[in-house]
């Protein structure tokens, strides 16, 4: 008996593999590398896409365009899908909520609405206390006063993150 259940042991981990590695190709073909050209259609339609993962690459790639409106607009609607009405959030959703609200205040702030830029900019250190460039930004708002266009402090370099 024992000389059978070896075999059959071995015959089953070997499909466990290679099914695990079926997944991965599936995954990396139809999904990360669609994602990693910016076909955001083509990976939307895999079994293992992150649609929130594509969303938030997308904002990212508008924000970069400078389609700011479009952006924001996107990421907006992602935060309604991420946060209930009651205010609560899957704690495995964490990361997706420090990365919408750090864009969308990258986004406010290039549009001068310095309000929603400070509010977004807090909310993600809400989400993560070290998130450095959040920290650097909203610092460099408020040393403007709240206000785009002034000087930062003599012997501080200003940095775009």
């Amino acid at each position: 008996m024992l000389n059978k259940a070896k075999p059959l042991g071995r015959l089953v981990l070997s499909l466990a593999i290679a099914l695990a590695f079926g997944y991965g190709f599936y995954g990396f073909f139809t999904y990360a590398l669609p994602l990693s050209k910016d076909n955001f259609r083509e990976a939307r339609t895999s079994l293992v896409a992150d649609q929130t993962e594509i969303l938030l690459n997308g904002a990212a790639k508008a924000y970069d365009e400078g389609k700011l409106d479009d952006a924001a607009r996107v990421l907006e609607l992602q935060l309604e899908k991420l946060i209930d009405k009651s205010g609560r959030y899957n704690r495995l959703d964490r990361w997706k909520l420090e990365r919408t609200y750090f864009l969308l205040g990258k986004i406010y702030h290039k549009q001068e609405k310095f309000d929603k830029a400070i509010q977004n900019y807090e909310d993600t250190l809400r989400m993560n206390p070290d998130h450095l460039p959040a920290k650097y930004n909203l610092e460099m708002i408020q040393a403007q006063g709240g206000k785009g266009g002034g000087q930062p402090d003599k012997g501080k370099i200003q940095h775009k993150i």
